[in-house]
Formats: structure tokens, sequence, C-alpha cells
């Protein structure tokens, strides 16, 4: 999709995992040693553009993880809903027209509340000719929460329970969510016959054929 904007898309192989498990965990040794191998990995490079919501977050946190260079990288880190949102925007990317099919939407933790990132998943999906049916309007946790579904099963299961019944409560047969731990969590509470789907991997299959 970004090479379809004009982009130059480059996924340098030297990066690592961007830390945010280990830190979340209290392994700070682990986290910084990962946020340094990826300040190197990505130092050439104009934007970092993440597609999974728990790394974007931390890793525009990484001036605290990464003593060199740590800053500069998070400052160049965007992620990729709020990326693709723009290019929608500004006319870069198309949009899809007609009527709207009702699609439910799931905001995971570090994309609504870490980071404030909102209208842009939903603007994706509608750009994707889907319009977005609120299941929370708190964004409660779905209960993945990085390793915490490891950690704290018991509680963990809870949400997930609960997160699984507000989208089976619109009667919707597909969720977006834009976070794989999210994307896990609900797959696992819900009936097999409703989709869970990445917001751009829905506006990529709307316009691929384009």
């Amino acid at each position: 999709m970004l090479r379809t904007a004009g982009y130059r898309v480059v996924a340098p192989s030297d990066q690592t995992c961007c830390g945010a498990l280990a830190a979340h965990e209290g392994a700070a040794y682990d986290a910084a040693r990962m946020a340094e191998r990826n300040v190197e990995a990505f130092a050439d490079y104009e934007l970092v553009i993440v597609d999974s919501a728990g790394c974007s977050a931390h890793m525009k946190d990484y001036e605290h993880w990464a003593a060199t260079g740590g800053a500069d990288l998070a400052a160049r880190v965007v992620d990729a809903n709020e990326f693709i949102a723009g290019l929608i925007d500004n006319g870069a990317l198309p949009r899809s027209d007609g009527e709207r099919e009702p699609i439910a939407i799931q905001d995971p933790c570090h994309l609504r509340h870490a980071q404030g990132i909102i209208d842009e998943p939903r603007a994706i999906l509608r750009a994707a000719g889907l319009e977005p049916v609120e299941i929370d309007p708190v964004g409660m946790c779905c209960g993945a929460a990085g390793a915490y579904q490891l950690s704290h099963p018991e509680m963990s299961n809870e949400l997930g329970r609960q997160k699984a019944a507000q989208v089976e409560a619109t009667g919707l047969r597909r969720v977006a969510s834009a976070n794989p731990g999210c994307e896990m969590q609900l797959k696992t509470f819900l009936d097999g016959g409703i989709d869970v789907v990445h917001p751009i991997e829905l506006y990529w299959s709307s316009i691929a054929d384009r």
C-alpha cells in the first residue's frame, strides 16, 4: 500500500523486537538492548511505519529506552493507522464510494489510550467502504495486554469473554482490530464465524484490484 502511494519501502533485516513485552514484564535491560539495536537498524530511514499498536506506542517512547539516538528514532515512528489515514485524507490513496457495510470495531489500548489514535482507524474503514459500529465507548481492555494473558490468565480470560460479548452483541460477523495481541485474544473468545481483521488489511482489499 505504501508503494502504491509512492514510497520506497524497506524492511531492515537487522531490526528486532521493539522490546515492549520485555518492558511490560520489567526486563529493563533486555528492553533497552532491543531499543538500541533498532536505533541502529533504522538510523538511515526518514520514517518508520509500525503496524502493531503495542509496538508503535513503545517505539514512540524510545527516548527512555535507548541512551543514544532513542529520541531521534521516536520522532520518526508513525503508527500505520495514522499514516494511512493521512494519505487517504490528502488524496494520495483513494476512497471507496457507495453504501457502506457495517463492521464492528475494537480499540486496542495501545492505540486508543496510549497514543490517542481513535478517529484514524475509523477513517480507514470508511475509505474501504465500511461503516464502523462501536462496541465499547470507553475502550475497555480485551485482556491480552502483551504478556498479561500469560501472567494473569484468569483476569485476562474474563476480560476476553467480556470483549467478545461486546462484539457478538452487534450481530455482525466481522470486527476490525489494529493490534495483533488483541486480534489473537478476540479470535480465542469469539465464535469462529466472526472474522477479526486489521483495518488496513480491509482497506487494501478494497483497493488492490483497482
